[in-house]
């Protein structure tokens, strides 16, 4: 399939996909491997036009270079986590470290009971404004 024509299912596709901002990724075919690029304000909508570029046809690969544009300070990064960890019944809060660097970058650091409570502070700190990064540093155990 040649390159301008998967561009243009690709452009299509993001345009359809709701949690994608409009005219917010640009959008590079080469050899069947595509290359995205702009700029969202969150995790989930970089992952979501990764995921929907992945599953069409004629796409051999994705480089997701699309930015994730900081819009908080880090103290307001770090309080907005730890919050969320502590409205998670399953998450004992206190036994978590949240350090965030450049108001974008988050470090987890401490203990968990289990896996799942390790994707779930995971998650809690994705979901924070701004975060381009995740450091997770946290071991399981007792």
């Amino acid at each position: 399939m040649p390159d301008d024509e998967i561009a243009n299912r690709v452009i299509n596709v993001l345009s359809w996909d709701s949690v994608v901002p409009s005219n917010a990724v640009q959008v590079t075919v080469r050899d069947g491997l595509v290359t995205l690029t702009g700029k969202v304000n969150w995790q989930y909508q970089k992952s979501s036009a990764e995921r929907d570029v992945r599953k069409l046809s004629g796409v051999r690969g994705v480089i997701n270079n699309i930015e994730i544009e900081p819009h908080a300070k880090a103290e307001n990064v770090r309080g907005k986590i730890e919050a969320a960890l502590k409205r998670h019944a399953e998450v004992e809060a206190r036994d978590i470290r949240v350090t965030v660097r450049d108001d974008s970058e988050v470090l987890l650091e401490g203990k968990v009971r289990s896996w799942d409570e390790k994707v779930a502070i995971e998650n809690a700190a994705w979901s924070a404004p701004g975060v381009k990064n995740v450091k997770d540093r946290l071991t399981i155990g007792s």
